[in-house]
């Protein structure tokens, strides 16, 4: 990364109701090693019940920072609003009640540097708990512990940083990458980070652990109340964010529950089925495991939390779901869903086979248009006898192109229709439309080897079908609709290599034939012969009228 002139980097932070921390945290950014000219600070009050400017207003410091106030929408609106007002080419995200040693910044930017152009890298720093956890509430130690766990599996190896991974307690990227990964969404009322850091993994973002640039986490909560209350909320957001994410397992809230120790998996499947009873459970389990603490035997009273946590968390996850019966349905769908993909990776499964394969076909297709349509690239021939790319390629492809994204989530539904798992289908179309704002039914029948432009706003009837080496841009629609002679009702077969261009409408029974190309804003109602060219009206342009001289 070329830091080059001018500011190196932005530090964004939310706050709220922390007048005295933010002041200790801006006064730890002073004391940086790094030039304070090449850094500044910005903190948004998400709407304090005290006026955090007017507080901190004597608070000076040798770098430039600025605190802005919005009303109360979140943490992630905040951090996005700092972002929005950062003029650094890198972007360190912290949380109000954490402290920095000096050298802070200065580590973040050294692994930005270790991967030469920085700009698509991630940078997450180490989370140490305060000097003073002994006296902090059960709970923050909980948390404590959690987090240690994590950054020792993390800093050792033992398993790399992943999207879900994400943390804005210490996080830092170049700021293009938060932009082009479409930064926080401000719906995520909780796992705002976790839900930006996937779609950063998604647009193909490399991740790294710092573990010299870490933060002490020193927090001033003290309600177990409320603790609780954040534990539902994040079994709320999961559950969001596994509908938003539905390609990326390890945000399902459903990923606990098969490795959870058995003697507490039957108290969270009770925060699923009975969340009334449930939150009697954990209200007495609060209080037996704080009296354990109280008594010294602290691992029992930890061993408490998780059990708690456990319940809030499951019980939020039925908030979001629904009743107890569509709950029992998504988790036996994903069991016997993953079960099917399991043995479809042994090689017993022909439906797992059939989207394997499909796959691999889409994305042959996908290079092989890619190189046909590139000036810049000669051709190596024919579509049949271009050779399919490696994994490597495909996996790339996978987090870059929308398109290839939408077909992989169409092979997916595919594969669970074919597997027999209709509500597993029409969950993944349900996704598809809300992650793509794209209508395609799971019925409608896209041969392997389709390539989709950009993947986003298709209509795709049940009754539709496509052949091997068909393009579809943005905005196509292959609708179920009468024929305007018969009145026989159907939707387009689009045979081998028809291109369809952007805004087209095709609908009812018609038959396109092998290699047509259909133009941009076309709408077809006929069948077409092969190889023909569908072109729209030409747009009829007239001058306007002459501004008439006022009075």
């Amino acid at each position: 990364m070329d830091l080059g002139d001018g500011l190196w980097v932005s530090v964004v932070i939310a706050t709220y109701n922390r007048q005295d921390l933010l002041r200790r945290l801006l006064q730890d950014l002073d004391a940086q090693s790094l030039d304070p000219s090449r850094f500044e600070a910005i903190a948004v009050d998400d709407g304090s019940s005290e006026d955090t400017c007017a507080r901190l207003a004597d608070l000076t410091t040798r770098y430039t920072h600025r605190i802005e106030r919005q009303e109360n929408t979140g943490a992630a609106a905040a951090r996005q609003r700092g972002v929005d007002l950062a003029r650094g080419k890198v972007v360190v995200f912290l949380d109000d009640d954490m402290q920095v040693k000096p050298d802070f910044l200065e580590k973040h930017l050294e692994k930005h540097l270790e991967y030469g152009d920085g700009t698509n890298t991630v940078v997450l720093g180490r989370l140490r708990p305060d000097a003073k956890l002994a006296d902090m509430p059960l709970f923050e130690r909980y948390y404590a512990r959690v987090m240690a766990s994590q950054g020792d599996e993390l800093a050792s190896g033992e398993r790399p940083v992943r999207g879900h991974n994400i943390y804005t307690g210490n996080v830092s990227m170049a700021r293009e990458l938060f932009v082009r990964a479409g930064g926080f969404d401000p719906a995520f009322r909780a796992l705002e980070d976790e839900e930006l850091g996937v779609r950063l993994e998604k647009a193909g973002a490399r991740f790294a652990f710092a573990n010299e640039a870490s933060s002490i986490h020193g927090s001033d909560w003290t309600s177990m109340k409320k603790w609780m209350e954040r534990a539902y909320r994040d079994g709320v957001y999961q559950a969001k964010l596994s509908k938003k994410h539905p390609d990326m397992p390890e945000s399902s809230p459903w990923r606990f529950l098969p490795v959870a120790n058995p003697l507490k998996r039957p108290f969270m499947t009770l925060g699923l089925a009975a969340p009334a009873a449930a939150s009697v459970v954990a209200g007495a389990a609060i209080r037996t495991a704080s009296a354990f603490d109280k008594v010294g035997l602290e691992p029992v009273a930890l061993a408490g939390m998780t059990f708690v946590y456990g319940i809030q968390y499951y019980r939020g996850v039925r908030k979001e779901v629904g009743g107890y019966d569509a709950v029992r349905r998504e988790f036996r769908e994903f069991e016997r869903g993953v079960s099917l993909l399991q043995r479809g990776e042994r090689g017993d499964s022909s439906a797992f086979r059939a989207f394997r394969e499909a796959v691999r076909e889409d994305h042959r297709i996908l290079r092989y248009y890619g190189e046909k349509y590139d000036d810049r690239v000669e051709s190596s021939g024919g579509v049949e006898s271009f050779d399919a790319p490696g994994t490597a390629a495909l996996a790339s492809d996978a987090v870059k192109k929308i398109g290839f994204q939408l077909m992989i989530a169409y092979r997916v539904m595919r594969f669970f229709r074919a597997a027999g798992l209709e509500l597993g289908a029409q969950f993944a179309s349900r996704t598809i439309r809300h992650a793509f704002a794209s209508d395609v039914h799971w019925d409608a029948d896209l041969e392997p080897g389709i390539m989709v432009v950009h993947g986003f706003g298709l209509a795709i009837s049940y009754a539709a079908r496509a052949r091997h080496g068909c393009i579809l841009f943005q905005n196509v629609t292959l609708g179920y609709g009468p024929d305007p002679l018969t009145k026989q009702a159907g939707a387009p077969l689009l045979e081998k290599s028809v291109h369809v261009g952007i805004g087209a409408t095709l609908y009812g029974p018609i038959v396109v034939g092998e290699g047509t190309k259909i133009m941009a804003s076309c709408v077809l109602s006929q069948s077409v012969p092969p190889r023909s060219i569908v072109e729209a009206s030409v747009p009829h342009v007239s001058a306007r009228a002459p501004v008439r001289a006022r009075s």
